[in-house]
C-alpha cells in the first residue's frame, strides 16, 4: 500500500510541476482562446493556386489598432516570388463586402492594398480568415492574423473556410492507440501530458502491487511458520487491493481519455471546403457529441452540401 500511496503522491506532484511550469513559462495574464490555435504553427494549404495564407505577428499596446498594423505589416510577409520588396509602404487600404466566395448570399470583408512591386504601382487583395491575441505581463499584446491573399494580377476566388474546435474521429482513434495522444493532436497537451502520465503510473502500479503479491504468496508455500502464513496472507491481499484500484483507475481515465478525445474543443483550425471543377462544393460530413435533453449524450450526424 505505500508503494501504492508513493506513485500516487509523485504523479500529483508531477502534474503540479507541469502545470506551474507552463504558466510560469508563458506569463500571459489573459488570452482570446485557452488554446493556441493551430493554424499559427501551421497554415492551412489553399484549394487554388493563385490564393496563398499568410501568417502575420504584430506586437502592439492597442488591440483596437492591431488589425490596422497587420495589415501595414502584411506585405513583409508576402511570398517572395511575387517580387514585392518588404520595404514597399501601402498607400491605401480599401475595405469592401462583396461575393468573395463564390456561394451567392455569403458576403466577405475584402481588403484590397495599393503598394509598388518592383516599381510599379499594383494591388493586392486579400480577406482575414483569423485572429488570435495574447496580453504579456508587461501589458502589451501579442497578435496574430491570418489572411488569404490573392497573387498580383490574378482574380481573387478566396477559399471557402470555416473556423472549428471539433477534431471528431482524429482526437479518438488516436486516444484510443496511446492514451492523450488524442488531446495532444488536438493541441491540449497539459491535459494530454497528464493522461500520459497518468497511464503509465497506473500501469506501473498494476506490475508494482501483482509482482509484491505474486512474492507474499510464494512466500506462504515456504514458511512453516503459522504466523509468517497469516501476515503473508494479510500482505497478499492487501496487495490485491491495491492492484484492483490501480486497475479500476486505469479503466477510468482509459474511459475519460476517449470521452475528451471526441468530445472536448481543441485548438482552433481552420477547414478549408473542397471545391468542384466547376466551383461547386462537395458534399461534407461530420459526427459530434449532443445533448438532446440536457440529461442523456448522444452522437448527431451532420451532411453540408
Amino acid at each position: 500500500m505505500k508503494i501504492l500511496v508513493f506513485k500516487i503522491v509523485v504523479l500529483l506532484f508531477c502534474a503540479f510541476s507541469i502545470s506551474c511550469g507552463e504558466c510560469i513559462a508563458q506569463k500571459y495574464i489573459q488570452t482570446s482562446d485557452k488554446i493556441v490555435p493551430s493554424w499559427i504553427n501551421k497554415q492551412p494549404s489553399s484549394r487554388n493556386t493563385s490564393i496563398q495564407y499568410v501568417l502575420v505577428p504584430v506586437n502592439t499596446t492597442n488591440l483596437t489598432s492591431a488589425s490596422t498594423l497587420a495589415l501595414n505589416e502584411l506585405v513583409r510577409f508576402l511570398p517572395r516570388d511575387w517580387n514585392i520588396s518588404s520595404v514597399e509602404e501601402i498607400n491605401q487600404i480599401h475595405r469592401s463586402r462583396r461575393d468573395a466566395s463564390g456561394l451567392s448570399g455569403t458576403k466577405d470583408e475584402v481588403y484590397t492594398l495599393e503598394l509598388r512591386a518592383e516599381g510599379a504601382p499594383i494591388d493586392i487583395e486579400c480577406k482575414m480568415v483569423d485572429n488570435y491575441w495574447r496580453q504579456l505581463a508587461n501589458g502589451n499584446y501579442q497578435a496574430y492574423y491570418l489572411y488569404q491573399v490573392a497573387a498580383p494580377g490574378s482574380i481573387a476566388d478566396f477559399d471557402e473556410t470555416s473556423v472549428t474546435t471539433k477534431y471528431g474521429a482524429r482526437g479518438l482513434w488516436r486516444s484510443a492507440i496511446v492514451p492523450g495522444w488524442g488531446q495532444f493532436h488536438k493541441g491540449s497537451y497539459l491535459k494530454g501530458g497528464l493522461i500520459l502520465g497518468g497511464t503509465a503510473a497506473l500501469i506501473g502500479g498494476v506490475v508494482a502491487t501483482e509482482t509484491i503479491k505474486t512474492d507474499y504468496a510464494r512466500r506462504i508455500g515456504e514458511t512453516h511458520d503459522a504466523d509468517y502464513k497469516r501476515l503473508y496472507a494479510k500482505r497478499v491481499d492487501q496487495f490485491s487491493t491495491a492492484r484492483n484500484i490501480c486497475l479500476g483507475a486505469l479503466g477510468a481515465l482509459y474511459v475519460y481519455n476517449l470521452i475528451d478525445a471526441i468530445a472536448a474543443p481543441g485548438a482552433r483550425r481552420v477547414v478549408v471546403k473542397e471545391k468542384g471543377s466547376s466551383g461547386s462544393r462537395y458534399a461534407s460530413y461530420s459526427f459530434y457529441p449532443t445533448s438532446p435533453d440536457g440529461m442523456s449524450v448522444a452522437m448527431a450526424f451532420n451532411l453540408t452540401f
